[in-house]
């Protein structure tokens, strides 16, 4: 099925052909199924509906195939509970115009239990877009790419690509390297740690864990972060997990993507000297390039504060709380991260984290990249209680003309009471009543009243 429909096809398709549209079809073809029943319909009706059943069945294959060609575990989208009814949907539909079936077939209670199926399917099928929509969407679809493979080596400055086998042949030596493994897949890490002689368990939370963490054990070292990936203009936070796993001289880089980190990297170790032990350059230059993605981070998420405040005026409430809510979201991202690299530079600064093979002497090198990390975690600070404040002033806004409309509605409702009290005293005619007023007098008591009112709130300042 792959090979049918080319990629960019899937991909038009899959867009195209929403889990709203599939419930609005399915939701439809229910309709259908109940018509011929409940109104007598001739052959042309029911070739009509018949024309269409089978238009709504093909939609169903088509987004189903697109889906199935885009899909990176073909085996999983097949075992998907939901992918599962809408291929019973289809499969149930071609069963039941198969030219082969003879028509005394047609009407056998067989393939009326099977038309029943059906119905129950699009039943659940077109629910299940209605109220549970995130359940029935698959993974999403990120791009596998190659694993890459490179070596600090002799030089000390500069990556150079080499082959998964030699990269691992170079862990086991034992000579002084630094290997970045960019597009690492959970299966092959304990290939890795094999290599390193570590326990699976230094390595594994690299997709196990979230929080980020230092760790120092017996001869190696680990360092889990976040790197940030370049953020594009109101778009969300993207971060990939970076695990450091090394000993005095032999350091490893486990990345999940893709990314340019080693690139990056590599201008943080011209800054440094040579004779510094490779696992302090390491952990140095990584966390340096860290704070460096964050710091464009920040600036990012200012600019977007920036086109929200400027735009709020003219943005619904909705929109509004939700752009500021996915905002608020980066935001505690980046902070998190910030506060947990303060703490670990500070205890690398002060030896209280020892790095293998690396004495308190050379943790003095930490000392400016706390400093940076300190101003990143006030400017992310700073930025958050101006999101705040943005929110505050909007809520604010609302309430204050919710509260304009609601005192607006209070004094149109004292002012009615005054015609309706005296209506409730005369009644409905003033001619026959024992008194001796006419409905013009009575009109203008109304009117005197009402105006004074209005004047006494104007005075008080209730009209403002």
């Amino acid at each position: 099925m792959t090979t049918a429909i080319p990629t960019g096809l899937a991909s038009y398709l899959s867009r195209l052909l929403s889990d709203a549209l599939l419930g609005f079809l399915a939701l439809l073809s229910l309709f259908m199924l109940i018509a011929p029943n409940v109104f007598a319909l001739g052959d042309l009706g029911l070739a009509i509906l018949a024309v269409a059943e089978n238009a709504i069945i093909f939609v169903f294959f088509a987004e189903y195939a697109s889906g199935f060609a885009l899909a990176a575990d073909k085996r999983r989208f097949v075992c998907n509970p939901w992918r599962i009814i809408d291929a019973l949907i289809i499969v149930l539909a071609v069963i039941a115009v198969l030219p082969v079936i003879p028509d005394t077939l047609k009407n056998s209670p067989v393939l009326r239990l099977l038309r029943l199926g059906r119905f129950a399917l699009l039943g659940t099928r077109s629910g299940i877009s209605l109220t549970n929509q995130s359940a029935y969407k698959d993974e999403p679809l990120t791009a596998i790419s190659a694993l890459s493979v490179r070596s600090l080596g002799v030089s000390g400055i500069k990556f150079n690509e080499i082959s998964w086998q030699d990269g691992l042949n170079r862990i086991r030596n034992d000579k002084p390297d630094w290997l970045f493994f960019s597009g690492v897949s959970e299966a092959q890490l304990p290939a890795v740690a094999e290599a390193m002689r570590v326990p699976i368990k230094a390595v594994e939370g690299l997709f196990k864990s979230s929080v980020p963490r230092f760790d120092r054990l017996e001869r190696f070292t680990t360092l889990f972060v976040r790197y940030p990936l370049p953020m594009k203009p109101d778009a969300p936070l993207r971060r990939t997990p970076v695990l450091l796993v090394g000993t005095a001289e032999n350091v490893v880089v486990l990345c999940r993507q893709i990314t340019d980190l080693e690139q990056r990297v590599e201008t943080h170790l011209h800054k440094l000297d040579a004779k510094t032990p490779r696992m302090n350059r390491a952990m140095f230059a990584l966390i340096a390039e860290i704070v460096r993605a964050n710091t464009e981070v920040i600036e990012q998420l200012e600019l977007t504060l920036g086109r929200i405040e400027a735009d709020q005026p003219t943005l619904g409430d909705v929109v509004f709380l939700s752009r500021t809510f996915e905002l608020r979201a980066d935001i505690l991202k980046v902070r998190s991260s910030l506060k947990h690299l303060i703490n670990t530079i500070r205890d690398l600064r002060e030896g209280k984290i020892p790095i293998a093979g690396v004495s308190s002497v050379d943790s003095e090198l930490f000392r400016y990249l706390a400093d940076d990390t300190g101003d990143l975690f006030d400017a992310i600070e700073d930025l958050r209680e101006s999101l705040q404040s943005l929110v505050d002033l909007r809520l604010n806004v609302s309430s204050f003309q919710m509260n304009r409309v609601m005192r607006l509605l209070a004094l149109l409702t004292a002012l009615a009471l005054i015609p309706a009290t005296i209506g409730g005293l005369l009644g409905m005619n003033v001619s026959d009543a024992p008194w001796s007023v006419s409905l013009l007098q009575v009109a203008f008591g109304v009117a005197f009243g009402m105006s004074l009112s209005l004047y006494l709130f104007a005075i008080k300042g209730w009209l403002r």
